[in-house]
């Protein structure tokens, strides 16, 4: 594994344009050394002529879609997500299977809203519960969010991690095995998951 190879990961994960300040916590890495790899990486990409390139916008470094590939490149790209709800996104995913009531009481009026809008995307089911719906993930949600457990528990704990929370597992005679098929659908990226705090058994997030 290079150190080149770890500044090219981080900006390749990153989905947006990184600062060397940001690049130097991440990877450890002196910033001499930080700003050399980003200008070895910008040359290298320009010289295989790849689609993508390594660019410095003002004082962020970022990869990105040469400009000539963008609009072959645009109906395949994730569809834009608020960050509102995005937070509800990892509520669900978390506390899956959950009531939209007990989701209610959590968020709120919108949550009627942002189930709707997360259904359109196929990101979440929802089905008939007593006087309720109840909430899960897709199989597509994973995909969408690049994660690499379809489970439902697996899921839940990898949201935990990016939490930074505990995660608690639950009793091995009520886990799901997986979760609902969804239709394909284009798909970051990963959300900053946030919660209010859940049942007892459950770990608190506190939204932002």
């Amino acid at each position: 594994m290079s150190d080149r190879g770890i500044v090219e990961a981080a900006l390749y994960s990153a989905g947006r344009a990184l600062t060397v300040d940001e690049l130097v916590r991440v990877t450890g890495f002196d910033e001499p050394v930080v700003k050399e790899h980003l200008r070895a990486l910008a040359r290298e990409y320009k010289k295989r002529d790849s689609a993508l390139e390594v660019a410095q916008i003002g004082t962020r470094w970022t990869m990105q879609i040469r400009r000539e590939y963008t609009e072959r490149a645009r109906p395949f790209a994730p569809p834009e997500i608020d960050r509102d709800l995005l937070k509800t996104a990892a509520l669900i995913a978390y506390h899956q299977p959950i009531l939209q009531s007990d989701l209610f009481d959590m968020i709120g009026e919108k949550v009627y809203e942002h189930t709707k809008a997360l259904e359109d995307l196929r990101l979440i089911s929802r089905k008939p519960s007593g006087r309720s719906l109840e909430l899960t993930t897709t199989r597509y949600f994973a995909e969408f969010f690049g994660l690499k457990s379809t489970n439902r528990e697996g899921i839940r704990k990898i949201m935990a991690e990016r939490a930074g929370i505990v995660f608690r597992g639950k009793p091995a005679e009520v886990e799901e095995a997986a979760v609902p098929e969804a239709p394909p659908n284009p798909s970051e990226q990963p959300p900053e998951a946030a919660a209010p705090a859940a049942a007892a058994e459950s770990p608190s997030i506190t939204t932002s």
